[in-house]
């Protein structure tokens, strides 16, 4: 199954991807301008730059196939939760709502509002309908939500 991305998360792993680009130029001069200054016997500032090297190739090589792979989602006003819709909740008992957009792994980011299709809530979330009180198993206990709004 090719991987499915929102619009937005599309947009914002294509910054990312050129953001790296240049961060490898960067990368590669400073291992050229080590090698010059190399004393091997201490060599810690060029193996720092190869390792930083190696980590920015292979981020690199994962953003281009996951980005020449993937399947835009454009998320739609629907009844049931589904991919790249956004979900407002409020667990049981509590006052204060929560809103979450609903992505793929590569682009979840709890702090921006955005969790994981595959993450508990983000699995129980999937199929749910507004008014529906789901149960939610986390390391603290179980925990009950009710789907309160969904959002394209």
């Amino acid at each position: 199954m090719k991987p499915q991305l929102t619009e937005t998360g599309h947009h914002q792993l294509t910054n990312r991807l050129v953001r790296l680009k240049k961060e490898r130029t960067d990368a590669r001069e400073r291992i050229r301008t080590a090698r010059k200054f190399c004393d091997f016997r201490e060599d810690v500032t060029y193996r720092e730059a190869v390792h930083e090297y190696e980590r920015i190739e292979a981020d690199i090589l994962e953003l281009n196939h996951l980005l020449d792979d993937v399947i835009i989602v454009i998320s739609e006003r629907s009844e049931v939760v589904t991919f790249g819709n956004q979900v407002v909740i409020r667990e049981m008992q509590q006052e204060e709502t929560e809103r979450y957009r609903i992505v793929s792994e590569a682009e979840a980011d709890i702090e921006r509002g955005s969790i994981s299709v595959t993450s508990p809530l983000g699995r129980r979330l999937m199929g749910a309908t507004i008014g529906q009180t789901i149960q939610i198993e986390t390391p603290g206990g179980t925990i009950q939500v009710e789907v309160l709004h969904i959002e394209p």
